[in-house]
């Protein structure tokens, strides 16, 4: 999963990751433009993204992505095997 800050500072992005303790990269978009060029309108929003590079789908709210029924979607839309 890869994180995007949109229209963000770098100063308050650390800040964020320090409050929620978030141990992932995220990167800042501080123009928008990968938020122009996917047609975000209202964040958060999560893509799929396969092995390809082919957008297969899209949430468009925030979600429990450590639940059971998350990882197993991900692993669908990505089309892994266990």
């Amino acid at each position: 999963m890869l994180k995007v800050a949109i229209k963000e500072k770098e100063e308050d992005l650390g800040k964020y990751k320090n409050e929620f303790k978030v141990s992932s990269p995220i990167l800042l978009d501080e123009k928008a433009e990968v938020a122009n060029a996917y047609g975000i309108q209202s964040h958060p929003q999560t893509f799929f993204i396969n092995r390809e590079g082919k957008v297969v789908g899209r949430a468009l709210k925030g979600m429990d992505w450590a639940s059971r029924s998350m990882r197993n979607l991900i692993q669908h839309l990505l089309g892994e095997r266990r």
